[in-house]
């Protein structure tokens, strides 16, 4: 990969990393203004609902930002860009796309794979 590359790729993953951050701060903000704890039952029910529905969106996005921040070490260290099973180059198509992308194709179907057959054998 190109120095212009990594640069690209770093800017990049610097602004989602702040949109996330940005996001967390508003969510924080909401939270505590929205606390409904009075009303009728369906009101109550649909808060929590709705504060459920924030708390699991917050958490992937706390799972992104962990992946966010590993991808910008890999760029530091100039394994970004690499797949981390097979070493093998990521295309710069599949990393515009998902810029997080730690494994190449292949290497994702199988692990993909993998966990299906383990999903459906735990059944």
């Amino acid at each position: 990969m190109r120095e212009d590359d990594f640069e690209f790729f770093k800017s990049l993953l610097l602004k989602q990393r702040s949109e996330l951050i940005n996001k967390a701060d508003l969510f924080k903000e909401e939270s505590l203004s929205e606390k409904v704890s009075h009303g009728d039952e369906g009101d109550v029910a649909a808060s929590e609902f709705n504060l459920n529905l924030h708390l699991r969106l917050q958490e992937r996005q706390v799972q992104l930002l962990q992946k966010v921040d590993h991808a910008l070490g890999k760029i530091e260290s100039k394994r970004f860009g690499l797949c981390e099973i097979c070493e093998e180059p990521l295309s710069i198509n599949r990393l515009r796309a998902r810029p997080v992308a730690s494994l190449c194709i292949a290497c994702k179907e199988e692990q993909e794979n993998k966990e299906r057959s383990f999903a459906t054998r735990s059944l």
